[in-house]
């Protein structure tokens, strides 16, 4: 299907919200069609509820909103910032986006409830914390009205985690809460992701199918007894079926290497080995460990220019890409900045003094010191101004950037790999998509200037 493509601008007057205000280092590249972040208003500081209110609805009946709506989404969005939205007390955590999910609330309500001993509380609590990270990444999904394949890889993993968890606290409570109700919210997170497929492989080695295999007929005949979460019993059918492994759970076969020096016990002393073979065992641990650092360098988009004084350089923004979007306005459609606006954005962007305004993951509890922009060009290669190696394909009018990282701890996170990727951030104006005649027109004018 021929989605309608809308061009993004800015106002080049410095009082105009619309620009990029915020460049984010993130673990995917930002040069896909699913990672471009749109900022989702909230109050400022020091702003009251009189001065928010108006602002939050324009903004919001600009995404698309009726006026309704967007009211009752501003009130929300005060609320949740200023009062928060959940007052259950988890053994000194309070969750913050439980109001998603009345399920959740009545759950952790009937654990608190119970007389546990204080291992079993600090269980319940990390349960409650990763239950609030995936309502959080679900929430803010909806707000943008697209998720992110790291949003939804980070949900899944979340999930595993709080099965497991809560499977081990049922276990040590002697009950069992069912909560299978979690998985609906996965899916509501999937089903905003755009029409894509995710990525998967399935060239892991014969040995550790056959290592899955021998752990699955010893568990068949005897029984997996206290061994084995749900994750690792999932894990070892989907090797013995050949069945395709997501990045995510190619890099926990690889994170199970932490757990060598049990697997070469006997099978049945313990669950060090059976488990190590439901994993894939020596050669699917080795396998994922080198898998992931392969998937790992194909997907860097910066590049690390100097060790010594720790530069990275990369693409900002690549003009004429499209990025899908899907709203209530607009329905599905993709947005696309062009050469214009890209040097508009940089210029009001340099203008504003944001070289160092830098943040983790697009989030703004996580903004970083020691961390600057001090190279910024734009792509014309008539000017001789090339793009950067592993980049020569993209369009004229694109922006890079170079960052000296000053700061250690996210310094050690790039090198590590962590962070792989440069992500803009910020409010742009929709501009109407040229009719057929017009798209007709600006092709002739674009052949006619290549021409002369």
């Amino acid at each position: 299907m021929n989605y309608p493509i809308y061009e993004l601008k800015i106002n080049e007057s410095l009082n105009d919200e619309s620009e990029v205000s915020y460049v984010a280092l993130v673990d995917e590249p930002a040069i896909q069609k699913d990672f471009l972040a749109f900022k989702f208003v909230e109050p400022s500081k020091g702003e009251d509820e009189n001065e928010f209110i108006p602002r939050c609805v324009k903004y919001i009946i600009n995404e698309g909103k009726e006026q309704e709506q967007a009211v009752a989404i501003c009130y929300s969005i005060w609320e949740q910032h200023f009062k928060g939205q959940n007052t259950l007390d988890i053994y000194g955590y309070n969750p913050t986006h439980f109001y998603m999910c009345a399920l959740a609330t009545k759950t952790f309500q009937h654990l608190v409830s119970m007389n546990v001993g204080v291992d079993e509380q600090g269980m319940i609590r990390s349960a409650a914390q990763i239950a609030d990270s995936i309502f959080r990444i679900e929430k803010s999904v909806i707000d943008s009205n697209v998720a992110t394949t790291e949003q939804v890889n980070e949900a899944v993993i979340l999930l595993d985690d709080f099965v497991d968890l809560m499977g081990e606290i049922d276990r040590l409570v002697g009950m069992q809460h069912d909560v299978s109700f979690m998985n609906n919210h996965i899916e509501t997170i999937k089903s905003y992701l755009p029409k894509m497929q995710f990525e998967s492989y399935t060239d892991y080695p014969k040995a550790a199918v056959e290592n899955a295999k021998i752990a699955l007929r010893y568990a068949e005949e005897n029984g997996w007894g206290s061994c084995g979460e749900a994750t690792g019993k999932r894990r070892a059918n989907m090797l013995a079926n050949n069945e395709p492994l997501s990045r995510e759970t190619i890099a926990r076969m690889a994170s199970f290497e932490r757990h060598r020096q049990n697997s070469q016990k006997d099978l049945g002393d313990g669950c060090g080995r059976l488990m190590w073979l439901a994993w894939g065992g020596d050669e699917g641990i080795e396998w994922a460990s080198r898998k992931l650092k392969e998937i790992d360098k194909q997907k860097m988009n910066f590049q690390i220019i100097s060790e010594d004084e720790h530069i990275i350089s990369g693409p900002l923004m690549i003009a004429d890409e499209l990025i899908y979007r899907n709203n209530d306005k607009f329905g599905e459609h993709y947005v696309k900045f062009s050469a214009d606006t890209i040097q508009k954005i940089a210029i009001k962007f340099s203008k504003k003094k944001y070289q160092s305004n830098v943040n983790l993951m697009h989030d703004p509890n996580q903004k970083v010191q020691g961390v600057t922009m001090f190279e910024s060009f734009i792509v014309d290669k008539k000017r001789g101004i090339l793009p950067m190696q592993g980049f020569e394909d993209v369009a004229d009018g694109s922006w890079f950037g170079s960052f000296y990282v000053e700061n250690e701890e996210v310094w050690n996170k790039v090198k590590a790999g962590e962070f792989r990727g440069f992500s803009v951030e910020g409010l742009f104006d929709y501009e109407e998509p040229k009719t057929p005649e017009e798209q007709a027109l600006q092709k002739i004018s674009e052949l006619l200037n290549a021409i002369s």
